[in-house]
Formats: structure tokens, sequence, C-alpha cells
């Protein structure tokens, strides 16, 4: 069976004033239908800028320069023209951002923004089907008042009703593939933990794909299939969730795990020095190296 996304070799640099700095260095990276993937590294090792790649969005970046393949559902991003780019976003494809407050548009009502979104599939649609469809996914994602929460704006609700409603936007189109972007880091670990279910439970319901972009392992071993380690821009283990947690092959990936603190009374972890050994060759679980 094909895959839903395909990444070959995907490498992006940024124009400067003294030249080109170089931050992904080919990338490979695959999701099949209905399948969680996750993409973990520390801050800065790529995690984000390959998403708005998958989206689209670096490709018109006037000092961005991306090469490679972003084959979706068949179809190559890269050689699109922006404005089929911007079709996929929001229809076939949708985002959910780390911080829920500032992705929504604080002067305008839920029921608005729901409608923006909507009419991205069919511009025709009235707002009376548009607040009809929002209210059956706001109960989906157990919010007791949606008719209330449709006609209030993004600052009267607290973030974890936000990260709600962000959740219910993104998968109101019914998207083949959903990108999640660190989401829950900007709420409480308690709220963070009911949302991250939610969400888990949602994307299995709807049989959409996902690109969960995190550096919590805990949590991506919770939600994961399978799992992607990213440092410097480049992928340096992939495979199964539970074969990556039991037996880490890179040293990379068994510093991030070393990094996590543990409720042993011994203090905080020491955090694990840059080493040669970070630049090995990747690691498939697959029966060998790469």
């Amino acid at each position: 069976m094909s895959n839903l996304l395909d990444i070959r070799d995907l490498k992006l640099a940024f124009k400067g004033l003294s030249g080109l700095s170089e931050v992904l260095h080919g990338i490979d990276l695959s999701i099949a239908a209905g399948e969680r993937v996750a993409l973990v590294g520390e801050s800065g090792s790529g995690k984000s800028v390959t998403a708005r790649i998958i989206l689209g969005l670096l490709q018109e970046t006037p000092n961005a320069r991306v090469s490679g393949e972003v084959e979706f559902d068949g179809r190559d991003i890269t050689a699109m023209r922006p404005r089929d780019r911007a079709r996929l976003r929001g229809t076939e494809m949708s985002m959910i951002f780390q911080d829920p407050t500032s992705s929504l548009n604080p002067t305008f009502t839920i029921a608005c923004q729901f409608a923006e979104v909507m009419r991205r599939r069919d511009p025709r649609m009235k707002q009376a089907e548009c607040d009809a469809r929002a209210t059956e996914m706001l109960t989906e994602v157990s919010i007791p008042d949606p008719e209330r929460v449709l006609n209030a704006y993004p600052f009267q609700l607290s973030g974890g009703m936000n990260q709600r409603v962000m959740i219910a936007m993104a998968l109101v189109n019914n998207p083949k593939l959903l990108l999640a972007d660190e989401p829950g880091t900007a709420l409480d670990v308690s709220v963070q933990a009911q949302t991250l279910r939610l969400m888990h439970d949602l994307v299995e319901m709807h049989h959409t794909a996902v690109l969960f972009i995190s550096h919590n392992l805990g949590v991506v071993r919770e939600f994961a299939d399978r799992v992607y380690v990213i440092y410097r821009g480049r992928i340096v283990e992939e495979g199964p969730t539970d074969a990556i947690f039991h037996a880490p092959g890179h040293a990379y990936t068994r510093a991030l795990m070393d990094a996590v603190p543990r409720i042993t009374g011994a203090g905080l972890p020491e955090v694990p020095e840059v080493s040669d050994d970070f630049l090995a060759p990747m690691v498939r679980h697959d029966g060998g190296a790469a």
C-alpha cells in the first residue's frame, strides 16, 4: 500500500547576508494513511520547519531554498503552484499549533472562525450549516456547552478550552493528514494530558494520519505508532515506538532519553555532552542501519 505522505531527500537552506545557512540535510520520512508518526528532537533541530514545508508555507518564502520531494496523496507539493498548495491547507491537511490562544484570531467569534475553515472546502456553506457542524465537532471534543463557546471570543475561554477548539477546527473538514506541533505544551500538565488523550481518540475515530512534533518522549511513547528522531536537520533514528524506547540504537536518542527527569530522589539529570557519536549513521529498526 502506498504512503499518504512521502518525503525524500528534503533539504532547506535560508539565504542570509553571509550566504546560505543549511537547516535540513536530506530528510526522508513517510506516513501511511491513518498512522500516527512522531518527529522528536530538541528545539532548533528542524521539526517545525519540516511541518511548514509539508504545509507548503516555506516554498514561497523569498529567502528559503527548498529542494527534494514532498509527495502527499500522490501529488508533489514542492512542484505545485502556490494556489494549489493553499487549497490543501485546511481541507486535506491541517495543523494544530503549540499555543492555542495566539493561533486563534481574538477579534472574531469561534463561530466565525469555524465558518472560515469550513468554507475552504465548500464556499457556499451557509452560516447555519457551519454552526451545526461546529456544534457537532465541539461536542466531540467534550465541550459541554458548544453554543456558548461558538458565540465567545478566544480571550473569553481558558487555554485548555481554546486547545479543544483548535483540535475540533483542525478536524472539522475530515483532513487526511493532521500536523500537530507541540500541542498542549502551553497548558498545565493535567490539561495537557486530557487534551492529548482526546486528540488520540479523535484521530483514531476519524482515521486521520498524524505527524506529531514533540520533544516530550513520555507523550510520544503513549501517542505514536512510529518515531523519527531528528538531530541538527538529519534523521538519526527511525522505527516502531516500542523498538525505539526499548532498544535505542543511536547515541543521540539515548542522550534524549537520559535527559528525561525521573522521580528517583537523585535530583535533576545531567545534560549529556554532544559527542562525535551523535553524527553516526542513521539507525533503522528494520534489520539494520542506513
